[in-house]
C-alpha cells in the first residue's frame, strides 16, 4: 500500500514515502497498532441528519437552526458525546434520536428536537413524555464521514454498504452512518451499541463474521480495538487474552485483574471462561500521523506511546 520506495524519494519524519495520501495507509506503514484504541464515552446522544448537511463538526451540520445548534451544544455541555447518524431508504418526516446508555430511541419532527434536546440536559426522565421505545436490535455504527477525514468517505461508505446489505439478509441489526468516531487513521471503523466494542481497518468481506460475532454477543477479534470501558493498556490484555483463548475454542467475557505496574510494563491476570492467563505488556514508541489534514500540512510528527501483550507460560 504504502511501503517501499525509489531513489531519490523523499521520506517523513517516520522515515516513510511522502507520496502516501491517507492517513490509514500510513498509519499501517508505520506499525500504529489497532488494539488499545476502543475508548467511546458511554454518554451518548446520536441524531438523524441528512448526510448530505453534515460538516467537518460531528455534532453540529447545515440546515441546524441556531436553537437547534444551541440545544445540540448544551447536549454535549452536560456531558453526553452527540453524533449525527443517517441512512437511505427511512421515510416520513420523523427523525431518529438515540440515547445511550439508556439504550432507548425517539422519533421525532425536526421542529420538535430543540425541545427535545432542552430537556434532554436535564435528564432522561424529562423526556419521558416523548415516547421513549427501548432498543432491542444492536446498533452498528460506520464512520463514513468524509468531510472530517477522507479515509473515513474512502473506506467507511464501502463497508456501511456491505455491513447494511449483510443486516438486511440476517435482521435483528439496527445500522446507520456516523459521524466521526474517533482513529479516522483506523478506517474503516465501527462502533456497535449497546455492547460498545469498537472495531477498525474493517474492509467489506469483514462484514459477515462482524455481524456473525456481535449476534452471538461477542468481539471479531481479528478487527477489535477493545473495549470502551478499559484504558489503552488493559485493552491490549483483554484482546490478547480473547485471543489466546479464541485459539484454544474457548469464547467468553474477559475479567482482568491488574496484578503489577510500572513504567516498564504492566502485568494482568485475564480470566476468560475456565482458563486464566498472565498477560504482560510493555510501551513502546511509534509515529504516525492521526488525519489526513495532518498528513497534508505535514505536521510534526511526534512519537507516541503504545503497547504491545505477551501472554506468559503460566496458564491455569
Amino acid at each position: 500500500m504504502c511501503a517501499g520506495g525509489g531513489a531519490g524519494r523523499r521520506s517523513d519524519a517516520a522515515g516513510l514515502p511522502t507520496r502516501v495520501r491517507f492517513c490509514t495507509e500510513h498509519a499501517a506503514a508505520a506499525g500504529d497498532p489497532l488494539v488499545g484504541t476502543g475508548m467511546h464515552p458511554a454518554r451518548m446522544a446520536l441524531i438523524q441528519w441528512p448526510k448530505a448537511k453534515w460538516r467537518h463538526s460531528l455534532r453540529l451540520a447545515d440546515g441546524m437552526g441556531a436553537d437547534l445548534a444551541d440545544a445540540v451544544e448544551g447536549v454535549f455541555t452536560a456531558g453526553r458525546r452527540v453524533n449525527l447518524i443517517d441512512r437511505k431508504g427511512r421515510k416520513g418526516d420523523a427523525l431518529r434520536v438515540f440515547i445511550f446508555p439508556e439504550a432507548l430511541a425517539f422519533d421525532l419532527l425536526p421542529e420538535d428536537l430543540p425541545g427535545f434536546l432542552g430537556l434532554l440536559k436535564i435528564g432522561v426522565e424529562a423526556v419521558q413524555n416523548y415516547g421513549p421505545v427501548p432498543i432491542t436490535a444492536p446498533l452498528v455504527l460506520c464512520c463514513t464521514h468524509g468531510k472530517h477525514d477522507r479515509c473515513c468517505a474512502k473506506w467507511g461508505f464501502g463497508l456501511y454498504k456491505a455491513i447494511a446489505a449483510e443486516a438486511a439478509e440476517r435482521g435483528g441489526v439496527d445500522v446507520w452512518e456516523c459521524t466521526h468516531l474517533g482513529g479516522c487513521r483506523l478506517s474503516a471503523s465501527v462502533l456497535t451499541l449497546p455492547a460498545m466494542r469498537k472495531y477498525g481497518r474493517l474492509a467489506p468481506d469483514d462484514a459477515a463474521p462482524l455481524l456473525q460475532a456481535e449476534l452471538e454477543g461477542r468481539p471479531h477479534l481479528p478487527n477489535y480495538r477493545g473495549a470502551a470501558h478499559l484504558d489503552q493498556v488493559a485493552q491490549v490484555a483483554e484482546v490478547a487474552a480473547l485471543r489466546f483463548a479464541d485459539a484454544l475454542g474457548v469464547q467468553a467475557p474477559a475479567a482482568l485483574e491488574l496484578l503489577a505496574s510500572s513504567d516498564e510494563r504492566r502485568d494482568f491476570a485475564v480470566t476468560v471462561a475456565q482458563i486464566t492467563v498472565r498477560v504482560r505488556c510493555t510501551p513502546y514508541q511509534v509515529r504516525a500521523y492521526g488525519a489526513c489534514s495532518d498528513l497534508e500540512s505535514r505536521k510534526p510528527l511526534k512519537p507516541k506511546t503504545v503497547w504491545r501483550a505477551e501472554v506468559l507460560p503460566d496458564v491455569q
